[in-house]
């Protein structure tokens, strides 16, 4: 099972950056762009509400390890919660002006773009028969989103070049050997709010999912939150995480 939250950055108020450990306040004050770090903070408070009320705990107690689990650094690795059950496994993604969660009992990953964005598409990424599939940029966008959540599922993100994964719609064809074959896995399309495309990709060959809005769960914790001293996030000056 894989659950999808999504919330809009402006939905996300300055003030719950008080949910985030001095770790990850020390990583949001490095974001230098003012725009990415309203993204980030978006993302990281929707994943802290939602995991702690997976695990029942408070979500500013939660503790996340970064540790790459292929080369073990501490740094950059996918962040795994730190808990002595179960550990749900989640991906986080962001763009323009809304931020989206992933959450499931297996290797999950999500990706979400803006099909408006108009960006130059990475024709480098594609396969000769994703390129002939990509007549838009919004054509280009769902196809990225759908590479990229694999990528995230596998814990590989970009480190692995996008073009040795291959989809045609959400089924997986190409996949390095190293990570696994392509029916481990299972691609599915994400019903988002306008302009937005997404995916949510996820280890087995069978996945249920759901989608909805974390803006009853932000709305709910900034209210909760009215009380608790409110850290000072200000500009850093290296950039986006």
């Amino acid at each position: 099972m894989a659950d999808v939250w999504y919330v809009g950055v402006d939905q996300v108020p300055e003030s719950l950056a008080v949910l985030l450990d001095e770790r990850d306040r020390a990583r949001h004050r490095r974001i230098a762009v003012p725009a990415d770090r309203r993204r980030s903070l978006a993302a990281w408070v929707l994943a802290r509400l939602v995991l702690g009320a997976e695990l029942g705990r408070d979500p500013a107690s939660l503790r996340f390890d970064r540790t790459c689990a292929h080369c073990d650094d501490p740094a950059h690795g996918k962040p795994v919660v730190e808990t002595s059950g179960p550990r749900p496994d989640f991906s986080l993604a962001h763009s323009g002006s809304l931020a989206v969660l992933a959450v499931a009992d297996r290797a999950v990953g999500v990706d979400v773009e803006d099909a408006t964005a108009r960006e130059q598409p990475l024709v480098a990424a594609l396969s000769a028969r994703e390129r002939a599939s990509c007549r838009t940029y919004a054509d280009f966008a769902r196809l990225w989103t759908r590479k990229e959540a694999v990528l995230k599922a596998v814990g590989k993100g970009l480190a692995v070049h996008p073009r040795h994964v291959e989809v045609h719609g959400t089924t997986l064809l190409a996949l390095p050997a190293a990570l696994g074959r392509p029916a481990d896995y299972t691609l599915r399309d994400l019903p988002l709010p306008a302009p937005y495309v997404g995916s949510v990709a996820a280890r087995g060959s069978r996945l249920s999912w759901s989608v909805r809005s974390g803006e009853s769960l932000v709305r709910r914790a900034a209210r909760l939150c009215q009380e608790r001293p409110v850290p000072a996030v200000p500009a850093g000056t290296a950039g986006p995480e």
